[in-house]
């Protein structure tokens, strides 16, 4: 089995969070000095320093001059940021990112649904976003936020944390693919209502408590933004 070599300053970032959890400190909640860490962990203050220097920018830290570092609570933007730059050095296919969309969305669409049926959710929100989506379709970028902010709606419908959080991971990248699938309809001369008649399948299905037929609507809106993108 490979053994994974580690720098200091990792294995101090480690220790950290460690300590984070042994100690039960919750978000905004300062975590020890650089002195005393130095001192518990038996190692000098500048590899403490930069410990906490990698667990700010993976956001699990917020570090300001003049106080301790206290703990955050991390986004989706750093696992985006991954996905973003594997698209571009193409060591990830786009191909790829469709189809992981269409298990997470798909799922998503699945739970909203099921929370609708039970009294859970209400489809009332997302329905707005799409009559708002009709008056925009002349308007781009308005359109594309519009478009992006109906699937996390349908995200927080779901109620699921985990799927939500991997979706918001996904939200530059969506807002570049939807800016692309509206560039590309408005060069075939296509109307832009095409997306919202399939949200609108999407939110029917959901709104009626329909869960398989809600994954089915998302699946067909999918493929046509992989065409739209001219994936195969």
């Amino acid at each position: 089995m490979a053994v994974r070599r580690t720098t200091l300053f990792d294995q101090v970032a480690g220790e950290i969070v460690d300590l984070i959890e042994e100690s039960g400190l919750e978000p905004g909640d300062d975590v020890p000095s650089e002195g005393e860490l130095a001192a518990r962990f038996g190692v000098n203050r500048l590899a403490v320093r930069e410990a906490i220097r990698v667990l700010s920018a993976r956001e699990i830290l917020v570090s300001s001059q003049g106080r301790p570092a206290r703990v955050n609570v991390p986004s989706a933007r750093v696992f985006g940021q991954i996905l973003q730059f594997r698209l571009r050095q193409q060591s990830l296919e786009v191909a790829d990112v469709l189809d992981a969309r269409g298990a997470i969305e798909g799922a998503l669409a699945s739970r909203a649904a099921a929370r609708v049926a039970s009294g859970e959710a209400s489809a009332d929100a997302a329905g707005a976003l799409l009559d708002e989506m009709e008056d925009a379709v002349e308007d781009r970028d308005r359109f594309v936020a519009l478009d992006l902010a109906f699937h996390h709606e349908i995200a927080r419908m779901a109620g699921n944390g985990m799927l939500e959080l991997v979706l918001e991971s996904l939200s530059d990248i969506l807002t570049a693919h939807r800016l692309a699938s509206y560039e590309g309809r408005s060069r075939r001369g296509d109307s832009q209502q095409a997306t919202i008649t399939a949200h609108r399948r999407i939110l029917a299905a959901i709104a009626s408590g329909a869960p398989e037929e809600a994954v089915a609507a998302m699946a067909a809106h999918l493929d046509e933004t992989g065409e739209d993108l001219a994936v195969s």
